[in-house]
């Protein structure tokens, strides 16, 4: 550890370092000193731009303490997307500057854990999705552009939140502390679930075929016995919104109707019984 940050500790174990600090430091000790002539310099070249990217991804001006698990998983994520062919080196390197921080007791918990390269999922993930898209309505696409754009914003004030409340106490019995990194994991998952199905989706052009109901579909459903309408957008799983009438190919009332044409009638199974329904209008 470098003399600068042995005095502070010396002076202060409740100074909040930041990441970017950390990270020069540990540039400074472990690949500038004469005992890492040892390394190529390609691979020492590699591993500083890897941990480079991983302390711009994570927020250089960040505090050390206010970093959690799940954000290491969504790195490792990252990684795979972004990466063609994994160099597992690459990751290994930010996975010792990770063991660097909780050696030194920089973090509580050793973060380096959380920082894992599934090969077999990678292969499967990757099998999987090469020919599977995703079909939305271009106001589904749309809405899950604006909504993800919301969500970043949310994930920046939530980091300012954590941040706040990590310099305000003792971070293992903080509860504003607690709630923050919880709302942060949440919104996190969504925006990678989010991006996972814009990085998919292909935009329906349900023009072919007016007549016939299929996926971006507007449908005028009749109900036989009361003569009720009800109309609904039919919508992939990952769009549907019974709010906004935007109902799911896998519903019973989007399986009975998917592939119908105008002037059919479909049977579908409720806790109230049968309801049968004609299909009026598709657009």
């Amino acid at each position: 550890m470098s003399d600068d940050i042995k005095e502070i500790q010396n002076e202060s174990t409740e100074i909040p370092y930041s990441v970017k600090t950390l990270f020069q430091n540990y540039v400074q000790e472990i690949f500038l000193n004469k005992d890492s002539k040892s390394l190529k310099k390609d691979r020492k070249n590699a591993a500083q731009s890897e941990i480079g990217r991983f302390v711009r991804h994570i927020g250089g001006e960040r505090d050390i303490k206010s970093i959690i698990p799940s954000e290491i998983s969504e790195y490792s994520e990252d990684f795979i997307r972004r990466t063609a062919q994994p160099d597992p080196e690459r990751l290994k390197s930010v996975k010792k500057f990770l063991a660097y921080l909780a050696i030194n007791n920089f973090t509580e918990v050793n973060l380096a854990q959380h920082l894992r390269l599934r090969r077999s999922r990678r292969t499967k993930m990757l099998k999987n999705t090469a020919d599977k898209k995703v079909n939305l309505t271009q106001s589904g696409y749309n809405d899950m552009t604006k909504q993800l754009s919301q969500l970043q914003k949310e994930r920046i004030k939530l980091t300012g939140d954590i941040e706040r409340a990590a310099a305000d106490g003792d971070v293992r019995e903080n509860a504003p502390l607690e709630a923050a990194r919880e709302s942060q994991g949440m919104v996190m998952s969504k925006i990678r679930e989010i991006e996972s199905t814009l990085k998919l989706a292909e935009i329906i052009d349900n023009k072919s075929d007016k007549n016939r109901v299929q996926v971006g579909s507007k449908v005028l459903l009749v109900q036989s016995d009361s003569e009720i309408e009800i109309e609904y957008l039919l919508v992939e799983p990952r769009e549907a919104s019974p709010l906004q009438k935007k109902i799911s190919i896998g519903s019973p009332v989007g399986e009975a109707i998917l592939g119908r044409r105008v002037g059919d009638e479909v049977s579908v199974s409720t806790p109230n019984g049968q309801i049968t329904y004609k299909v009026e209008k598709t657009s």
